[in-house]
């Protein structure tokens, strides 16, 4: 598997976490690494273990926020493929709505970017935002403190209306029934049914490139919170958690922490 320097660095940085949020990461791309070997003599299996490895770096986000103490952490499913598999999908969704919340706002940010820092003697990442009108730069600490909310309500957005619409799609009558079936889908490469055995044929670069892609984007969450422990939390850290516990429906609407203020 090739990485470019960034992604390198990212690695390097990884080692400097601890428990099992570095274990878990660095089983995720143990079996990602794998997964490239055998991508040529056993489809199926390196099918299997770029799940595995999908599987691997969530569960070390979630270690990351449940040793913060993030609210409703514990309520991740740290054993669930259920839960581990809607990670990515609802980044995915996190991701699309900063992106057209930063186009259609005249936003006096530009596109925000990450840089590799050392922080409190520890490999880390920080996000940052050009400043449009004094081409400067401002880099939020901890990376992820702000929050997003409705101007006219004051609640934060749970991403929950973009996650139905890039990723459930029509098929599915709740995100829940969606997430189940992803999830489901990693069991028919293991086991047999009434139509016989499951076969993939065809180049898996592509599908490979697309799980490097997943895992690292997972890394650099994880980097963008793990280091900043001493900092204390991240609001919008929080404001992602409660959105991704309510489209499990593993809480409730009126559970969703209030919008952070600086008078707090």
């Amino acid at each position: 598997m090739e990485t470019t320097p960034f992604e390198e660095k990212t690695l390097e940085a990884i080692e400097d976490c601890k428990g099992a949020v570095k274990h878990c990461a660095k089983n995720a791309i143990y079996h990602l690494e794998k997964a490239w070997l055998i991508a040529d003599i056993d489809l199926e299996m390196a099918i299997f273990r770029g799940i595995t490895a999908e599987e691997e770096v969530a569960s070390s986000l979630f270690y990351t926020l449940k040793n913060q103490k993030y609210k409703n952490s514990n309520k991740l499913g740290f054993k669930e493929h259920t839960s581990k598999q809607a990670v990515i999908p609802y980044i995915k969704s996190v991701i699309h709505n900063l992106s057209e919340f930063n186009k259609h706002n005249n936003s006096l940010f530009g596109t925000p970017y990450l840089q590799h820092v050392i922080h409190d003697h520890r490999k880390a990442m920080s996000l940052n935002f050009s400043i449009k009108s004094i081409n400067g730069v401002a880099s939020p600490i901890p990376p992820l403190h702000f929050n997003i909310a409705y101007e006219e309500t004051g609640q934060v957005l749970t991403f929950g209306d973009t996650f139905e619409k890039i990723c459930q799609g029509e098929q599915f009558s709740t995100a829940l029934k969606y997430i189940k079936h992803i999830a489901g889908e990693r069991n028919k490469l293991l086991y047999a049914d009434n139509s016989g055995r499951s076969q993939v044929s065809g180049d898996l670069t592509g599908y490979l490139n697309q799980q490097k892609e997943k895992i690292f984007t997972l890394l650099h969450i994880i980097l963008l919170i793990d280091p900043w422990i001493n900092e204390g939390h991240s609001a919008f850290v929080q404001q992602a958690v409660d959105g991704f516990l309510l489209l499990l429906e593993k809480i409730q609407a009126d559970e969703l922490t209030p919008p952070y203020s600086s008078n707090q």
